[in-house]
Formats: C-alpha cells, sequence, structure tokens
C-alpha cells in the first residue's frame, strides 16, 4: 500500500494563532446533514476546525422507504450546537465577537413546508432519499412526450425521479391536506433545509427572508440552469405556485442579519451551499476537470466543468457547482450518485454477521487475503443509481467457490463501491472529455486505507484523502468568508489542502481485466426484480379504490395508505368544498386531469417486436445460453493465444447492459418488456386477449403468458 501525506501548510499557520499574538476573524458554520446537525468555527483561510459540536437528529420511517425528520428539531439543535461550540472559544482565546459571519451548508432535496404567518410546519419534512414519490412521478410522466424521464434535462438538467424536491412538493399538495389549503389561502411557504434555517434565523413570521442559493435551487426540478430563476412552465407542470417558493440567490453575498433571539442573534448570514457542492469548494476543486468524490452510506462524485453545462449522455445529472457573488459567473458540475457504499458494510454486518464494527472490522478481515478471489459483489439492493438507473437490478454476490471465505465477501464489498465510482468517471470522461488527473476524497469512509488503495489501482490515478473528514462545513466557510473579504478565493485557489494520497500499484491490464468482470457481474443484477406500474401510468382503475359521491359525479381517489404512522399524516387526496356545497380545487393540482387522462396508456397494447441490431443475449433469455459460457468467451482464460482474446469493448458491454429490457405489470397484472433506447422507453406491453403471436415473443414471456392465460381461463 502506498501513500503519503503532504502538508505545505507552514510552521507559523499551523501555530495557535492567539500564541502568536495573530487573532484572525472567526466564521462560523451551520452544517445541516441527514444523521447530525453541527456548528463549525473557523479561523479565516485556515483550513482546521477550531471549534465544533454536533447532535445527532431524529428520523422517521413511517412506511417502507419513506423517511421523515422533524424541523423543529433542526432548528433547536443549531441553537444548542453553537452555544456549545461558542463556548469552547474562550479557552481558545476568541469570543463570540470575533465571528464575523455565518456560512449554511445543508442535506439537498429534502423538503419542508410550512404557514408563512405562524411558521408552524405543515408536514415532517421529507428526506432526499424518500421514495414515497413514485406515483407522483408516474403522474408527471404521463404529461410529457413519450413518458421520457429525461425530457426537462435540456432545462433543469435532472432527470423526473422522486430524488428531488419537485416531487415532493407536488405530493404533499397532493396528499397533506394542511398543505393544500395553505396553498389555497396563500399562506404555504415551500423549501429546502436551506431555506427553513435562514428563514428562521432572520425573524421568521416577523420578516424572515425567504430565499435559497442556485446549488440547491438547481436539486429542485424547477429551476432553469441557463437563467438561475424559477422556470414557468417547470412550475405550471408540477403545480407549484411562484409565491410559494424562496428566491434564488448566489452562493455567496450578503443575505441578512440573525433575529432570533439566540446566542448568533447580529451576526450576518453571508454564504449557502448544497452539502456536496460545499465539499467541491472546501475540497479546493474550483478548476475544471477537477472532482471530489464523498464517501458515506452513498457516494456522490461531482465533477468541475467550469462555465459549460455538459449535458449528460451516460445518466449522469447536470447542476451548479456555485456562485460566488451576485454578479460572478455560475459554475457548473456533473455529478453521479451510488446509492450503496458504507451501506453495503453495514449489510454485511447487520444482515449476514460477518463483521460486528464497520470501523474496525472491514480494513482488518478483508486486509487478511490478496484478493477477493474472483468474487464480485453488485449492492444494489434497490435498484442501480448513475450511471445505470435501473429500479429491477438487485444485490448479487457472484464467482463464489469452495474456497470463498468472509474475508472475500468483505474485499469484494470495499471492490464494489471502488467499481461504482470507476463507472461514474467513466461515463462523465465520456461526457466532458476531460480525463482526471487525481481524485480528492472525503467522507467517513475514507478513514479506511484498504478501500483508498483498492480505489486508486481501480482507477488508476491518485486519490488524495483531505486530513477533515467532512469538506462541506469548510466550503460554506470559504464562501461565507469571501463574501465578507475575510476569506480570499483566489489565495485559497492556491492553498494546499492537507491530504494523504494514495497511487495506484496495479498495471493497465489487471485493472481493466477486474473492471471487465465487474461489468458482467452487473449485467447478471439486472431484471431481477419487477414493478407495477401505477394507475396513472395505466390509465386503469384498481380495486383498492373508492369512490367519493358528489352532485351526481363520481371521483375516485385512493383510500390511506396502509400502516401509516404518526410520524407522517397523510390525508389521501380528499375534496373540500364551500358553503353552497361546491368542490374547491386549488390551481395546479387538479387541473391537468384531462390532460393526464388524455396521455394514458389505452388498456389493451399492442406488441410490438424490437428489432435489434445484434443477436447478444441477455440475463432475461434461455438460461442454457449462460450455462454454456466459458472464460475464453470473456477473453479470460489462460489457454488462447494473445491474439485470439476478445479485446475489451467497453461500449459494446455499456450498450448492452443500458438496452436490456426491464420487466413490468400493467393495473391488470400483465407483463410488459420496457426496452431502453438512448433517453426514450418503448414499452410494449402483451395483452392476453389482444391477439399477440406468441411465437415472437421471448421463452420466458411465452412461459409467462401461458400461465397467465390458463389462470384467466379457469
Amino acid at each position: 500500500m502506498r501513500f503519503f501525506s503532504i502538508n505545505k501548510t507552514s510552521n507559523q499557520e499551523a501555530d495557535m494563532p492567539v500564541r502568536d499574538g495573530l487573532k484572525k476573524s472567526l466564521v462560523g458554520v451551520i452544517d445541516d446533514g441527514t444523521k447530525t446537525v453541527r456548528f463549525v468555527i473557523y479561523e479565516a483561510e485556515r483550513s482546521e476546525e477550531l471549534a465544533a459540536y454536533q447532535l445527532d437528529k431524529t428520523e422517521v420511517q413511517p412506511q417502507e422507504g419513506w423517511y421523515e425528520q422533524d424541523p423543529m428539531e433542526i432548528i433547536n439543535h443549531i441553537r444548542i450546537c453553537s452555544e456549545n461550540s461558542i463556548e469552547q472559544l474562550t479557552e481558545l482565546g476568541y469570543s463570540r465577537e470575533d465571528i464575523v459571519t455565518l456560512g449554511i451548508t445543508n442535506q439537498r432535496e429534502t423538503t419542508i413546508a410550512w404557514d408563512k404567518f405562524t411558521g408552524e410546519p405543515l408536514h415532517p419534512a421529507i428526506a432526499w432519499n424518500d421514495i414515497r414519490t413514485d406515483s407522483t412521478v408516474d403522474a408527471i410522466l404521463a404529461r410529457v412526450p413519450d413518458r421520457n424521464k429525461n425530457y426537462l434535462k435540456s432545462i433543469s438538467g435532472l432527470p423526473i425521479s422522486p430524488y428531488f424536491s419537485a416531487l415532493k412538493m407536488r405530493w404533499m399538495k397532493d396528499n397533506i391536506k394542511a398543505v393544500r389549503r395553505a396553498s389555497r389561502d396563500k399562506r404555504l411557504l415551500f423549501g429546502t433545509v436551506d431555506s427553513w434555517i435562514v428563514w428562521n434565523l432572520t425573524g421568521g413570521p416577523q420578516g424572515g427572508l425567504h430565499i435559497t442559493d442556485v446549488t440547491n435551487a438547481s436539486r429542485t426540478l424547477l429551476m432553469d440552469l441557463e437563467t438561475l430563476n424559477w422556470d414557468p412552465m417547470l412550475c405550471r407542470l408540477f403545480g407549484i405556485h411562484r409565491d410559494s417558493l424562496p428566491q434564488i440567490r448566489s452562493s455567496s453575498e450578503l443575505y441578512g442579519i440573525v433575529k432570533d433571539g439566540s446566542i448568533l442573534d447580529g451576526i450576518s448570514i453571508s454564504g449557502i451551499l448544497g452539502n456536496q457542492q460545499a465539499a467541491l469548494v472546501g475540497q479546493n476543486c474550483l478548476l475544471a476537470g477537477q472532482a471530489k468524490n464523498t464517501y458515506r452510506s452513498g457516494c456522490f462524485l461531482l465533477y468541475n466543468t467550469g462555465p459549460r453545462r455538459v449535458q449528460s449522455t451516460h445518466g449522469l445529472i447536470t447542476t451548479v457547482a456555485y456562485k460566488l457573488g451576485p454578479n460572478a459567473p455560475p459554475v457548473y458540475a456533473l455529478e453521479g450518485s451510488i446509492a450503496v457504499a458504507g451501506g453495503a458494510m453495514k449489510f454485511l454486518r447487520d444482515n449476514l454477521k460477518l463483521i460486528k464494527d464497520v470501523a474496525k472490522d472491514t480494513e482488518h478481515i478483508a486486509g487478511q487475503v490478496f484478493s477477493t478471489g474472483d468474487v464480485y459483489f453488485v449492492p444494489a439492493f434497490s435498484g442501480l443509481y448513475a450511471p445505470y438507473w435501473r429500479k429491477d437490478a438487485r444485490g448479487i454476490i457472484c464467482g463464489l467457490t469452495a474456497f470463498t471465505t468472509k474475508n472475500h465477501i468483505i474485499r469484494a464489498a470495499l471492490e464494489a463501491v471502488c467499481f461504482q465510482t470507476r463507472d461514474i468517471l467513466e461515463a462523465m470522461n465520456k461526457d466532458c472529455g476531460m480525463p482526471l488527473s487525481k481524485l480528492h476524497v472525503d467522507g467517513n469512509m475514507t478513514s479506511n486505507d484498504l478501500l483508498m488503495q483498492l480505489q486508486a489501482d481501480l482507477i488508476g490515478i491518485p486519490v488524495l484523502r483531505a486530513h477533515s473528514w467532512d469538506m462541506s462545513a469548510l466550503g460554506a466557510a470559504v464562501s461565507a468568508g469571501h463574501s465578507c473579504g475575510v476569506w480570499s478565493v483566489e489565495r485559497w485557489r492556491n492553498h494546499a489542502t492537507p491530504a494523504d494520497t494514495f497511487l495506484p500499484t496495479t498495471t493497465d491490464d489487471d485493472r481493466d481485466a477486474r473492471y471487465t468482470k465487474w461489468k458482467m457481474a452487473v449485467q447478471r443484477s439486472l431484471g431481477w426484480a419487477t414493478t407495477k406500474k401505477s394507475i396513472t401510468m395505466t390509465g386503469q382503475t384498481k380495486r383498492k379504490y373508492s369512490t367519493v359521491t358528489n352532485h351526481s359525479q363520481s371521483v375516485d381517489v385512493p383510500t390511506s395508505p396502509p400502516q401509516s404512522r404518526k410520524g407522517s399524516f397523510v390525508d389521501g387526496q380528499s375534496i373540500d368544498y364551500d358553503k353552497f356545497g361546491n368542490p374547491i380545487t386549488d390551481d395546479g393540482v387538479d387541473d391537468n386531469v384531462e390532460e393526464l387522462i388524455k396521455y394514458s396508456a389505452r388498456k389493451f397494447s399492442i406488441f410490438v417486436p424490437i428489432n435489434s441490431e445484434n443477436d447478444e443475449k441477455t440475463i432475461l433469455d434461455d438460461a442454457e445460453y449462460y450455462m454454456s459460457k466459458k472464460e475464453c468467451d470473456y477473453g479470460m482464460c489462460q489457454c488462447c493465444q494473445t491474439k485470439k482474446k476478445l479485446q475489451t469493448d467497453w461500449e459494446t458491454i455499456e450498450e448492452i447492459i443500458e438496452n436490456d429490457p426491464e420487466i413490468i405489470f400493467d393495473g391488470d397484472d400483465n407483463p410488459i418488456v420496457v426496452e431502453q433506447r438512448n433517453d426514450s422507453i418503448v414499452t410494449p406491453s402483451i395483452g392476453l386477449n389482444n391477439g399477440t403471436q406468441l411465437g415472437i415473443v421471448p421463452k420466458v414471456f411465452k412461459h409467462i403468458c401461458s400461465k397467465l392465460q390458463h389462470t384467466s381461463l379457469t
């Protein structure tokens, strides 16, 4: 394992400033993450934390896939953490008065709705990783051409996905009566966590500022990446009133003064960045072609593209990296997310009981073997994220032999994190044409030296690990200090952040051979899960829907979600009436029903055979095909001559994965093959009573259809 530490900080800078009589201005940072709230204090233009305090947050999971947080707990934690951090300043020779400004960094996409007159949250905060909005996604997709989830990427840079804030806002308007009524009464405010924090700190109902910055706004699916303003068409599409959204500001400017009566009262707020963009700034990746990866339960890799807005054609999203001043040009980035990184280690601990302590055991046990023994672990527990975006994928462990031990499986889990990172880097290189020369990393998992060495080996470039595991707070401090003139961005660009460097130790041939087998493992993970389309996508009603009758008109509305706990108040799509008994609708929520019906699918679709340009088999074909596969077929054997071996063809491998069909079921439980072609989706259905010629259907679907036909006849 080859790594060394670099630290170009001078001796004078390393000494305590007060000891030298060199007191510096201080910058405080509110850091709201998914699991914790922190308050960190930095000396201007120094990367080391001077004082910090954090508290864990309470996360509620009312149903599977639902994640909620208490907005008031966030505000209370900020007050407690700031008080405890500032108390530490006395023994360091500083005081509260030395804090010249505040920066804010926050978990992105997490969405809050509140009453602007009372300041009360109207619903728990819906966390960024919450997937309750699947049905809302279907409703929106039913209204865009070809139901193409990437249709809005040219405007917002984002796919239509439950991940982003607009879907969470729409879900609350559709399902939460308090939110719907507040919208009707013009007292509803929506915002990401940064908006909620600033509004409360600057006065709340007494004139609090309702603002956000461009990095957080770029994660809502409502902002135009070119104009950096809310897009009217997108707001209409999602049914979100412009008046309920915050004003979009730059990432570095004087927004206002704290007026909440807390220990922070009177201090200015001058920097806001989403946590991953803040880490990009904190890692000093301020030049085009630089990238950082944050390793936590998942991974978030951002690649600075400078002033260029690169629209990815390889499964990545486009976002705003930062805008350091009202008149400064925006800087953009490509982003790829890995759903399961540290989560895979927890799976090995909690589900398989292979380890007891993630931090201690993972590196020790995996380090007892020199390789995985050709074992590959694809941790797609709920699908694959970037660059594949396949919800039908599921986790697999392949390559097991009689000699496989838990050491090999644990090491394979670590390598899976590294392979997924390479997947994203390969996609970024194809989109930008600017290969990386080094990768900056931070996050809890980076304390694992073996993981960092494996990462360098599998991507073939140096990996630079920051000495501070959380660079988000540092990036927010840079942004806030810059607007106040105490932290020069130009000097920061030339600042060498202390880091440990891990160098690659493998050959290109070995690296590519292992990556080829990873791609083979990914292909085998596809098609394991099937998902049902919602009523909106199929145009069909289900028996679980009840009927509400009013004035001789029947309206189908879904019943309340089952097993809903107190943490989430879901009213369902109920209807309010005025004093004359007429239904009251909120503009933007129910005004597009006709259009939804117009674009809904016919009850019986016609199966259209798809002509493939090649005869490459997939995992959904006859199992005998893969049973007959040998190492020679993949160019992995030692028996064939070198010139006869297959050369790695990444394009073909990725095309196979990208075009591998997905099976879903419509409202009548008919199987549908979803064929992925470029950015469009072709969904030919296999109807039981539409005269389908089963001769053109693959064997597996013949079997399914014959079973379903037999059931329907009996």
